[in-house]
């Protein structure tokens, strides 16, 4: 029996990779991974006699107010802006596995207890939870990634309960009850295993939102602190020279738009069955 709408069950590709947004993370990897060899100038050089000079051949993104050249700002603000991504989610990932795994398995009053934790958190947007925390814990990247990572715990924390609950409950689990296994070994060795495939796909799809909201953060003013370069504060400070020079804002924005939309797509992309939240 055929499947109906075959182009909405294979993906908006066809079920083919989304070969243009992996190849946007790629330049962005590399740029985050080897800024200085990427970078064709020093992004603290200043030379006010290029100040807001527009987009050429020499500056693809222009200067800044300082005569910097925008683009090597650019690569070097990729580092901050991902680096710190990655560890809010590797911390967010951490933090709502334990959570996931905990309630899913446990049931009962942890799970009740856990999940009311998480439904609070659910209740308020994520964007406040990391400020909150980051005005209390302190601006800088460490603080950020921390203030970041738990705001994006429910949304890990909820997908994780459910993929658990759904494996407890299969044969296999049961049986390894059944033969006296400690309740840790079964969790590590039979359960987590195989609740990988959903967690996975959320984690891509969360991972743009992580860096998103990093840059929105940087943007008011709490993580990475001018003169080093960061995409939310590299549009920050264009914001009051938009009227003359529109690439101090709209080039950093359209790298982290990119970046954001590139990072959505993978994570949306269709892949083996079980990977993929869509």
């Amino acid at each position: 029996m055929s499947r109906p709408f075959p182009a909405l069950t294979r993906g908006a590709c066809g079920g083919r990779r989304p070969w243009a947004a992996l190849a946007i993370l790629g330049v962005a990897g590399a740029a985050a991974a080897l800024p200085g060899l990427v970078a064709p100038r020093d992004p603290l050089a200043e030379d006010v006699s290029r100040r807001l000079l527009a987009p050429s051949l020499h500056h693809p993104f222009g200067t800044d107010e300082l005569g910097r050249d925008l683009f090597s700002r650019v690569i070097h603000g990729a580092q901050a802006s991902l680096s710190t991504g990655l560890l809010a989610l590797a911390f967010a990932f951490g933090v709502s596995v334990l959570i996931g795994l905990l309630a899913g398995y446990l049931g009962g009053a942890v799970d009740r207890a856990l999940m009311a934790v998480v439904d609070v958190l659910l209740a308020l947007p994520s964007l406040l939870i990391s400020l909150l925390i980051v005005a209390s814990l302190g601006t800088g990247p460490l603080n950020l990634a921390v203030a970041v990572g738990l705001a994006s715990v429910p949304a890990f924390a909820r997908v994780t309960r459910a993929e658990v609950m759904r494996v407890s409950s299969q044969p296999f689990v049961e049986a390894a009850g059944g033969f006296g296994l400690a309740r840790r070994r079964i969790l590590v060795r039979h359960v987590l295993p195989h609740t990988r495939g959903p967690i996975t796909a959320l984690a891509a799809l969360e991972l743009a939102t992580i860096v998103l909201s990093v840059s929105a953060l940087s943007f008011l003013g709490y993580g990475t602190r001018p003169p080093d370069p960061e995409w939310g504060n590299l549009i920050a400070t264009g914001r009051d020279h938009f009227a003359t020079a529109w690439w101090l804002t709209s080039l950093p924005g359209a790298v982290l738009a990119a970046v954001v939309v590139a990072l959505h797509r993978v994570g949306r992309s269709p892949g083996d069955p079980g990977t993929s939240l869509v």
